[in-house]
């Protein structure tokens, strides 16, 4: 059983979830500039069933009061099917565990972050290595029109996820 003390420590704990086309990032975050973790979780074969399962046992791991993704249906937001139908099934997960669920979309992550002045995903990027020194490292090089999504797009894309939520929900 946890104690009074760890469960007060978990009430601001937010998982933020944000499902990709080889899988998806992750990040636990306590407040806006501690993100207890962050990774990149790949899925072979991609496959909605084989991701749920990780983000199932990732839930009952690190037992969140608050689940966020992306908000598909907002300005900004290019989800396939198959993503959309991920994002539905987060959702359904952490409705029938009694977390919270919060939705942002790309336009809301652009609008926390136009004060920094950054627009793109790598500037995004940029500006949480410089705020939050544990994602620092996993800082990559812009990448060129020619190339796909660099592997550690998807745990930034989640830590911009939840420094939103955090931001918003003042």
């Amino acid at each position: 059983m946890m104690s009074n003390r760890n469960n007060k420590k978990r009430d601001n704990v937010a998982l933020c979830l944000y499902p990709n086309s080889i899988g998806f990032g992750y990040a636990v975050l306590s407040n806006a500039l501690t993100v207890l973790n962050s990774q990149v979780v790949q899925v072979r074969p991609v496959s909605n069933k084989q991701a749920m399962k990780r983000i199932r046992e990732i839930i009952d791991y690190y037992e969140p009061k608050v689940v966020v993704v992306e908000d598909y249906n907002g300005i900004g937001s290019r989800k396939s099917k198959r993503i959309q139908r991920m994002i539905d099934a987060i959702a359904r997960y952490a409705t029938k565990k009694h977390l919270k669920v919060h939705t942002y979309s790309r336009a809301d992550i652009r609008y926390v972050f136009s004060s920094f002045n950054a627009h793109t995903k790598h500037e995004i990027a940029c500006v949480i290595a410089e705020n939050v020194k544990s994602m620092e490292y996993k800082l990559m090089k812009p990448r060129k029109a020619s190339e796909s999504e660099k592997y550690m797009v998807g745990a930034f894309d989640a830590v911009s996820l939840g420094i939103t939520h955090f931001y918003m929900e003042k």
